[in-house]
This record gives C-alpha cells, sequence and structure tokens, in this order.
C-alpha cells in the first residue's frame, strides 16, 4: 500500500499530459458543486494547497464552512485514483500563498495570477480502485 506521502504526490499537478485531473467537491445548503483545478501540491503529509484561479464559487463555499473532497483518477497500468476528504482554509498571503503563486506564474509564463489559495487538511484517504480495494485506507 502507499504511504501518504505518495498518494498526496498522485495529486500534484499543474495541468500537465499524462497526470491525473484533480477534481474539488464543496457544498452549500445541500447543493454541491464540483470543478476541476491545477497547480495542486503536496504540503508535508497530510494538506494539499491548490491555487484558485477560476474557483470562486468553491472558495465561497468553504468560507461558508464547507467540507471538501478531492478525486483524482489516472488510467494507466490499469485504473488508480484516491479521494482525500477534509476541511479547508483559503489563504490570501503568507509563505504558502506566496509558494503556490510563485508556481502558477512560473509554469503560465506570466498567463494566471492567483487571487488566493486553497489549503486543504486531509482528514481521510479513500482508494477509489475498483472492487474489494475501494475503501478508506486512511
Amino acid at each position: 500500500m502507499e504511504t501518504g506521502e505518495e498518494i498526496l504526490n498522485f495529486f500534484s499537478n499543474s495541468c500537465e499530459a499524462g497526470k491525473p485531473l484533480v477534481w474539488i467537491a464543496t457544498t452549500y445548503r445541500g447543493e454541491p458543486h464540483v470543478v476541476p483545478v491545477c497547480f495542486v501540491k503536496p504540503v508535508g503529509s497530510d494538506k494539499v494547497l491548490i491555487a484558485n484561479n477560476f474557483v470562486a464559487k468553491t472558495v465561497k463555499n468553504i468560507l461558508r464552512g464547507s467540507k471538501v473532497a478531492l478525486g483524482a483518477v489516472k488510467f494507466a497500468d490499469g485504473y488508480v485514483g484516491y479521494m482525500l476528504k477534509g476541511r479547508a482554509e483559503v489563504l490570501e498571503s503568507g509563505e504558502l500563498f506566496e509558494s503556490i503563486k510563485r508556481l502558477v506564474e512560473e509554469k503560465t509564463k506570466g498567463k494566471r495570477k492567483p487571487v488566493s489559495a486553497i489549503l486543504v487538511h486531509i482528514e481521510k484517504i479513500y482508494s477509489l480502485k475498483p472492487g474489494v480495494e475501494r475503501k478508506r485506507i486512511s
């Protein structure tokens, strides 16, 4: 079984070809909202940092108290995927925000400038592998 760090690295993405596309889900008053996100990177062994480029409704839901779920799947050498669940906070300044801002500006050659970042504190990790292995693993 993969370690938590290996699983979080699975979510590391700058919208590169061949990498899993990451989706984030939130809710507000029972209404689900899910969108793809780019510029995702692990922070330590229990957090994921996401650039806020075009996810205003997601940020609004987080500020209203929504928990989040992240999902990513890859179809190479079989079907591999994970879902992360936890709570999130919105960062508009500080070292973590500046680090994701630099990453986005570097990867997009200055075309994108995040207005904030989403820091997800992972509480649960699930395997999305089909069959008996689909279960909570952390």
